[in-house]
């Protein structure tokens, strides 16, 4: 079978590779229907992060079952669709059973479709068929009339956004936002869509990018259209959700945040070594919070206020391909790219 790697800087290919078979219990084939570039895959071809090529690339992607092993033939009939994390987890070791998935004991830490080690490990999303192990904990079905263009970032850029802001307004939406928009382009704008959705009392959108503050605009956010990110805003906010990618908007974000508010972020920065405003944060309180995303945990979360409630993010897809444009689209700069076959 064929899928797309990534095989030096700026450069994908596609290579023939052995098709994906069933060895053991608890395992199911799926085939790849929607991709979604994750916000980390540009900067990963563009040689900006510490993932070096080669290896398979994708990791976001909804699909339907072509072949199970025998004990999940009626858990997991041919023809369902599925949600698949992507980061890759047993179901029953300590770290699965107490909500830690991302970190499961059983397969190498941090292992993932798509992404380093873990993708030349387990393969990619752009591949005529994938294997899931663990299949029976891992998979989440689809409802039929789902649309899938919509949810094929579902598995990690899409519940980003519970994480930024979905955890806390599921508590209380009475509070207030800023989303700092940037390199994880995506992010930002389904954390504005989802919050504005969840009822937040008021959300602030910042971005350097028109494009992405008037696509903002279209949820109901008040946008702020910078050429930079200033040191701090007038007001401050309950939650803040950073995802400029820039030490400009970190900066920005944690000085605007309210008493004892919460700072989210969705950028990786490459060091141990960051500053942070600790004075203010002492005197004022505030809690940070910096981490991977529970896919398989959080998953539902976001599939459940989009099948039984109405959320609707197919708005934050900017550009839709077909697979055979794979190659050659999924270098481009865009907002979300979703290829589909």
């Amino acid at each position: 079978m064929e899928r797309l790697e990534f095989i030096k800087k700026n450069t994908l290919e596609w290579r023939e590779t052995k098709t994906p078979v069933i060895f053991d219990k608890d395992q199911v084939i799926v085939r790849p229907l929607a991709v979604s570039r994750c916000d980390l895959d540009l900067p990963i071809i563009r040689g900006e992060t510490l993932f070096r090529a080669p290896f398979p690339i994708g990791h976001e992607y909804v699909g339907e079952v072509i072949e199970t092993s025998e004990d999940l033939s009626l858990k997991f009939p041919v023809g369902q669709k599925v949600v698949v994390p992507f980061q890759i987890s047993c179901g029953h070791c300590a770290h699965c059973e107490t909500g830690k998935s991302k970190s499961c004991l059983t397969v190498p830490h941090a292992s993932a479709y798509g992404l380093g080690k873990g993708g030349k490990d387990f393969g990619g999303a752009l591949a005529d068929s994938i294997l899931v192990p663990y299949a029976s904990s891992m998979l989440v079905p689809i409802q039929p009339k789902t649309n899938l263009v919509a949810i094929a970032s579902i598995s990690d850029n899409l519940v980003e956004a519970w994480k930024l802001a979905g955890i806390h307004l599921n508590v209380n939406p009475n509070q207030t936002l800023l989303v700092l928009g940037g390199s994880a382009a995506s992010i930002g704008l389904y954390t504005v869509s989802l919050a504005k959705f969840m009822g937040a009392q008021k959300v602030v959108y910042m971005d350097t990018s028109l494009k992405r503050c008037e696509l903002a605009s279209t949820f109901g956010a008040d946008v702020m259209h910078v050429s930079q990110f200033p040191k701090r805003l007038d007001s401050s906010f309950d939650i803040v959700a950073e995802a400029s990618g820039t030490k400009e908007g970190w900066m920005c974000g944690l000085k605007s945040l309210g008493i004892d508010g919460i700072f989210g972020s969705a950028s990786i920065f490459f060091s141990n070594e960051f500053p942070i405003p600790y004075l203010d944060l002492y005197n004022n309180g505030g809690t940070i919070h910096i981490g991977r995303v529970s896919s398989r945990e959080w998953i539902p979360k976001i599939l459940h206020l989009i099948e039984e409630k109405g959320y609707d993010p197919s708005k934050i897809v900017t550009r839709t391909v077909n697979w055979s444009d794979a190659k050659e689209a999924y270098i481009e700069e865009e907002t979300k790219l979703v290829i589909v076959r």
